[in-house]
């Protein structure tokens, strides 16, 4: 067991709040990686109101030289938290995993490691994952059958430019981060993101390319009080992904901008209606025009349908 004071290679960020029924799988998950290194597990309890924050408090204190619990004084949603927790990390490498999802190849780290400092151009680490319903409502299936990032089906470089035109596709329990990659602590816009692993994805590859192995070592998890199960297609969650595609125009070159005003063509017409529903008319015109002119070639197009569906309301 690696000492106290070793600063470690590894520093595994993991964000919960209300995985009372899950979390203990995903301690033991990283307790149990086998490594020739050290491995620190940062768990950011977000003051759930059920058992959580008791359940890591108690492995932290039978593991206290592996295991830190961060306890801020009130709720910090998600993205706060992560934001506090991946700050808290102070590994060379920074694995991820949340509290509802867990490891299942105890080589994992090592096998990222080995490979991350074999390449030091590589910024990010990732591997294939099972998904799976926590009620066996559905078959499980892997990632790389229906994410198109995952093309080299025998592992290999995949660059940002391809991270952009695929878009999200990848498990957040796969990622491994070379922690220099992410110029921590992370921007504070960071903190009015929608995808807050996607937007760590293009933070990391301005640095180096992302390198895949095709063996499947986590599990991801659905279920009723999952992030992506409660999230709807709110007035707020339109606004950020809105907010987050003109951060990535701002940090990322503009030969990837067509993808993320392709995105925000579709994202402004859809506030735009959500403005009309709302009765505010002079946001819905605004929305309408953001979208009908932030692609000139298809500003003709936008035009005509306009003047028609002036001409039909008369």
């Amino acid at each position: 067991m690696p000492d106290k004071s070793t600063t470690p290679m590894v520093s595994v960020c993991c964000i919960t709040y209300n995985h009372e029924q899950f979390l203990a799988q995903t301690i033991e998950s990283v307790l149990m990686q086998q490594t020739t290194f050290a491995v620190e597990l940062v768990i950011g309890e977000d003051c759930s109101p059920d058992r959580t924050r008791q359940i890591a408090l108690d492995y932290q204190t039978r593991y206290p030289d592996r295991i830190r619990v961060l306890l801020p004084e009130k709720n910090l949603g998600i993205m706060g938290n992560l934001m506090a927790t991946m700050g808290a990390c102070t590994g060379r490498y920074i694995a991820f995993v949340e509290g509802d999802d867990y490891w299942t190849d105890p080589l994992k780290l090592q096998r990222q490691v080995d490979l991350m400092e074999a390449q030091p151009e590589c910024s990010l680490c990732i591997h294939d994952a099972e998904v799976f319903t926590e009620d066996n409502s559905q078959p499980p299936y892997l990632f790389s059958s229906r994410y198109p990032i995952f093309a080299p089906a025998g592992g290999g470089r995949i660059t940002q430019a391809e991270l952009v035109r695929h878009g999200w596709g990848i498990a957040s329990a796969s990622m491994l981060f070379r922690s220099s990659s992410l110029t921590l602590p992370l921007p504070e816009w960071y903190r009015q993101v929608f995808s807050g692993d996607y937007t760590l994805q293009l933070l990391s590859t301005r640095s180096g390319y992302i390198y895949y192995l095709p063996q499947v070592m986590s599990r991801y998890r659905l279920h009723s009080g999952g992030v992506m199960q409660t999230s709807n297609n709110t007035l707020m969650q339109n606004g950020k992904r809105i907010f987050e595609n003109e951060q990535y125009k701002r940090l990322l070159p503009s030969e990837f901008h067509y993808a993320f005003d392709k995105y925000l063509e579709h994202l402004y017409f859809e506030r735009s209606e959500k403005m009309k529903a709302a009765g505010s008319r002079w946001q819905q015109l605004y929305y309408y025009y953001k979208a009908a002119t932030i692609n000139p070639e298809r500003l003709r197009f936008h035009l005509s349908r306009l003047v028609k569906r002036v001409t039909l309301a008369r």
